[in-house]
This record gives C-alpha cells, structure tokens and sequence, in this order.
C-alpha cells in the first residue's frame, strides 16, 4: 500500500496542478537536440559550473553531426545576466587561456600544436560545440 496525503483545499488533482508547481527547469529556452547539458552545479550563490557536449560524431548523422551554437545568456535567462563566464579545462580545475600543452616539430617541420581556444569577443555567452566535443564554463550571475 502506498500512503499518499492531500491538503484539504485541493480536492482533486486539476485544482492541485493548477495551485502548485509541479516541475521546473534551469533553462529558459529549449537546448538544441544534439546538445547535452552535462552539469549544473552551483558553486556559490551566484556561480555555476556548466559543462555542455555535442554528444554526435562526425558524420554520424546528417543533420546532428553538424557544429551546434548556444547562447548559455538565453537558456539560463531565468537565473538573470551573465556578467562574467570563463571557459575551464574539462575536469573544470584550469582555465583554458591558461592551459600549456606540450608542442614540438613533426617530420614536416609542422607544429603539431592545434590552438582549439576560440574566443568570441562579438558576444561571449554565444559558444560552438563541434561534434564530440565538450565544453565547461564558470558563470557569474550579476
């Protein structure tokens, strides 16, 4: 058997559902179908970790395996503006501007360094995910 309990002034569940909330969700807006909110974590009351991922391969399908754009702005608009975001390493310990990783020459004289930090200075809260990729920011909420 299963205990349930009911306030006295909702005697059915329409008046209930039309007095209480039932779900709720971070996002504002809907996030693209290839794109995957991996974590939500609040560091602090007005810091969050967000770490996005483009959960497709490439070439995997016609139409998802394509670079996905989000505007993190407007899928947390509910939480108010986003006065600062910085990008961190995957395990969210490092910034990425911050990152060194090891370089040196191949066969061809070739770097074989590829710069994957892209800096939108446009709009900051618009990010790519190319397929496969993950993506972690910290946010201030102002």
């Amino acid at each position: 058997p299963l205990a349930t309990y009911s306030l006295p002034n909702t005697s059915s569940y329409t008046n209930y559902s039309n007095t209480y909330r039932q779900s709720w969700s971070a996002l504002s807006d809907p996030m693209p179908l290839n794109v995957h909110l991996l974590t939500f974590e609040q560091l602090s009351p007005k810091q969050y970790l967000v770490r996005v991922e483009h959960y497709f391969e490439l070439n995997e399908d016609k139409t998802y395996s394509q670079p996905a754009t989000i505007d993190l702005q407007m899928l947390f608009k509910s939480f108010g503006t986003i006065g600062e975001m910085n990008e961190l390493i995957l395990t969210a310990n490092l910034p990425v501007s911050e990152l060194h990783r090891l370089d040196w020459m191949t066969k061809d004289r070739e770097s074989s360094h590829a710069d994957t930090f892209h800096q939108n200075l446009l709009n900051a809260t618009i990010i790519n995910l190319n397929p496969m990729q993950i993506r972690t920011f910290q946010i201030t909420i102002v």
